[in-house]
């Protein structure tokens, strides 16, 4: 159950003391926002109103001076009456103010806050809040109980058997028995976590995430846990892919890359079985890493040449690429962009790969695939082998392992960094649109310029806070998304500011960012 929800289940019997008592109340988040109020006075709350005391109006010292608000930093019962309040414009009123915590977490997640007349000033008031906010705890705590006990029952049922690999997972936690502990690595939270949220939203929809806990893929089995017809959490049970006994080369070993995924390690199969092949074509999309895999398969010493050169240099194939196939110590020849080879330069290139000395071989990158009539396709064609390196979104499992080993790179002269939960989950929903080399650069660039030693979702670029939101945005949502958080962090997280930036009111803002995904309890996206 929702705080709100809360709230509005205990004001039902609550508005008639409220209408006697001639005052208005306010529910706040942990931060200070007015989400809700209740009316017991027309009158009181139109002049509240124009104090801009209504839902979307953030009460905090900072924004209104010392009031029952206060109490969100205290967590204390706090009473100001009139005259004591910081601001001028409040001293006609008194207000009464109770935190609530949330009796399963124990964390402040709001406040009640009564206001009144000054004159209409009663000792019953904090008690009045005091038991409101008692009360909202109940229900938090009656609806975070039953939601819990069911998803702990249905874990406990799955996990009977000590030899399965059970995890139990919600919103806000993760529950695992020892044979799922010991077959999960640190990075394989944030992955099963992101599993579980698609198993949530879209329990259909949601395909499996190979290669947890290491090379040796991960079947993952699942069900959802419903009570009282809301999903409250889904349990995973986890189960080591059998080893096929297959014939052929070992997998691979690519120095300076890492990946464990079902479909790099495909990859690394076909490398493997092409070991001999004099020519491989390495096709996928800008940023797979194409090149650094052409590298990484020489055992012996390479030359690069680049194709996309052959625009601006006429005898690009007789003064560049001519040489390398036929160097002397028949060294590995790297030819990066060969499907943006001039068409001109198509027919002698093709003679120089074909009449290349026999021990001399060749990589060859290209983002389009031959028999495509592609004007360098004649080229294309000429390799034997061709082999497809698939884009980031086909290896979501290695996501955190990448990111580890970019951030290990880029931090080597500093202490060791750790990405938080939240920060990956962004990470596994942004489209790459240039793949690893995007990723890499991303990586490079925060842990780079941050001197956190841990990072969350809050130290990513403000185009990836808005892209990463709790739902995907697409076209003019994407684009008001991020001017909304561009003004946040503009405005230093005080949304007050960042609304009077975008030229809307505060109410309007909070209503966006709802809409939109973004959280409103961060200060700072």
């Amino acid at each position: 159950m929702r705080l709100l929800d809360a709230a509005v289940t205990v004001m039902r019997t609550r508005i008639d003391g409220l209408t006697a008592a001639e005052s208005c109340l306010f529910l706040t988040n942990a931060a200070g926002v007015i989400l809700r109020h209740w009316v017991g006075d027309d009158a009181l709350m139109a002049r509240l109103a124009k104090l801009d005391i209504e839902p979307g109006f953030l009460v905090s010292e900072t924004t209104l001076g010392t009031t029952s608000g206060s109490t969100l930093i205290t967590a204390t019962p706090t009473f100001v009456r009139g005259p004591e309040h910081f601001g001028m414009q409040f001293l006609e009123f008194t207000s009464a103010g109770m935190v609530i915590t949330h009796p399963v977490t124990q964390r402040i997640v709001g406040s009640i806050n009564l206001i009144s007349r000054f004159r209409d000033t009663s000792p019953l008031a904090v008690p009045w809040v005091c038991d409101i906010a008692t009360e909202v705890e109940r229900c938090l705590l009656d609806a975070a109980t039953t939601a819990e006990q069911g998803l702990m029952r249905a874990f406990v049922n799955e996990r009977r058997d000590a030899r399965h690999a059970v995890v139990a997972v919600n919103e806000k936690t993760v529950v695992a028995n020892a044979a799922a502990t010991r077959m999960l690595g640190s990075v394989d939270q944030a992955v099963l976590w992101e599993y579980a949220a698609r198993v949530l939203s879209d329990p259909g929809a949601a395909d499996q995430p190979a290669a947890l806990g290491g090379p040796r893929p991960v079947v993952i089995d699942h069900h959802t846990v419903v009570s009282d017809g809301s999903v409250i959490g889904v349990v995973l049970k986890l189960k080591r892919a059998e080893v096929r006994n297959t014939e052929g080369p070992a997998i691979v070993e690519l120095p300076g890359m890492v990946g464990h995924s079902e479909r790099w390690t495909a990859l690394l199969n076909q490398l493997a079985r092409t070991h001999a092949s004099p020519g491989v074509l390495l096709v996928g999309e800008r940023g797979v890493g194409k090149s650094a895999i052409a590298r990484a398969c020489c055992t012996t010493s390479y030359r690069e040449i680049d194709a996309a050169a052959s625009a601006a240099d006429p005898q690009w194939v007789t003064n560049i690429a001519a040489p390398a196939l036929n160097a002397p110590d028949h060294s590995t020849v790297i030819i990066h962009h060969l499907d943006q080879l001039a068409p001109a330069m198509v027919t002698s290139l093709c003679d120089a790969l074909t009449h290349r000395p026999a021990p001399s071989r060749v990589f060859a990158t290209s983002a389009t695939w031959p028999h495509r009539d592609h004007a360098t396709d004649p080229a294309l064609v000429t390799f034997p082998t061709v082999i497809s390196v698939p884009p980031l979104s086909e290896r979501s499992a290695d996501l955190p392992v990448l990111v580890a080993h970019f951030t290990a790179e880029a931090g080597a002269d500093r202490e060791p960094v750790q990405w938080m939960p939240d920060a990956l989950r962004a990470l596994a929903r942004v489209d790459w649109s240039d793949n690893i080399a995007g990723l890499k650069r991303l990586v490079t660039q925060i842990v780079s310029e941050t001197g956190y030693s841990y990072i969350s979702a809050k130290e990513l670029p403000t185009h990836l806070a808005a892209i990463t939101s709790r739902r995907r945005l697409v076209g003019l949502e994407r684009a008001e998304a991020t001017a909304i958080v561009d003004a946040i962090k503009t405005a230093g997280g005080n949304k007050h500011q960042a609304a009077a930036k975008l030229g809307i009111a505060r109410s309007t803002l909070y209503r966006k960012m709802r809409s939109l995904g973004i959280d409103m309890d961060d200060a700072v996206l």
